[in-house]
């Protein structure tokens, strides 16, 4: 079983070997509730391991402790990737497991990974399984609260309530202006991204994944593979590494 708790909802996955039988998706609030009800549906859970991005993955550890053996995706977890980080340890949760699933599911071969959530994540792993580095910015969702938060009179949007037609870069009310312009910047960024990374490595695989990706998979320049499950792919990736 693979856990990501990010910050306001958990993703779990009960895999078989390698593959996925089962994905579940719900709020924290209901942490407790929902994985026992996935621990009754799949009595021969044995192992489980768990990434948090925003808090201690060892809060959540008490419902699963007498059922199965848990691993934390932390500093003392072995990793199945060598990284050219400064501080291996300081790399984020969700990242390393990104990471992970690239060498497991595209093994020699060039792999950027974009992961489209709160923040946007970029992380290149080259053919020799060697991770490179990468870079983190802003979400569509922050760039939109960035904008209501630091002005008087620009409103609260929610990209979930989001209607306007992205046909046009040019908005023709305030809503439209600031949905559109962080839509297409956003997008222009991550098209640029990749330009940058295929020039050092022609024959790029590009995985795009996150909450916000299925947005922005259609509208981008670049070929890209679209990869809802790609963050626990990579857990269980991790959770095999080390047993």
């Amino acid at each position: 079983m693979t856990i990501d708790i990010g910050n306001t909802r958990v993703k779990t996955a009960v895999f078989e070997g390698k593959n996925l039988l089962e994905v579940k998706a719900f709020d924290k609030s209901a942490f407790e509730e929902e994985v026992r009800e996935v621990l009754n549906r799949n009595p021969n859970i044995r192992q489980a391991i768990i990434s948090s991005v925003a808090e201690s993955a060892a809060n959540y550890e008490s419902v699963l402790a007498d059922h199965v053996r848990v691993f934390h995706l932390d500093q003392n977890l072995s990793l199945n990737f060598s990284s050219k980080y400064d501080v291996t340890s300081k790399l984020g949760a969700d990242r390393k497991a990104l990471i992970a699933a690239a060498v497991t599911n595209y093994p020699a071969q060039n792999v950027l990974v974009i992961d489209m959530g709160s923040c946007v994540t970029y992380d290149i792993v080259d053919c020799s399984g060697l991770h490179r580095g990468g870079g983190i910015s802003p979400g569509w969702q922050m760039r939109l609260n960035a904008m209501h938060t630091f002005t008087g009179r620009l409103p609260q949007l929610s990209t979930m309530e989001d209607t306007t037609d992205k046909k046009e870069v040019t908005g023709t009310n305030t809503h439209q202006a600031m949905f559109n312009s962080t839509f297409f910047g956003l997008l222009a960024e991550i098209d640029l991204r990749i330009e940058h990374y295929k020039s050092e490595f022609p024959d790029l695989t590009v995985i795009l994944t996150g909450g916000d990706a299925q947005s922005f998979s259609v509208r981008l320049k670049n070929r890209i593979f679209a990869h809802s499950n790609f963050l626990l792919e990579g857990l269980n990736a991790l959770l095999e590494h080390n047993l």
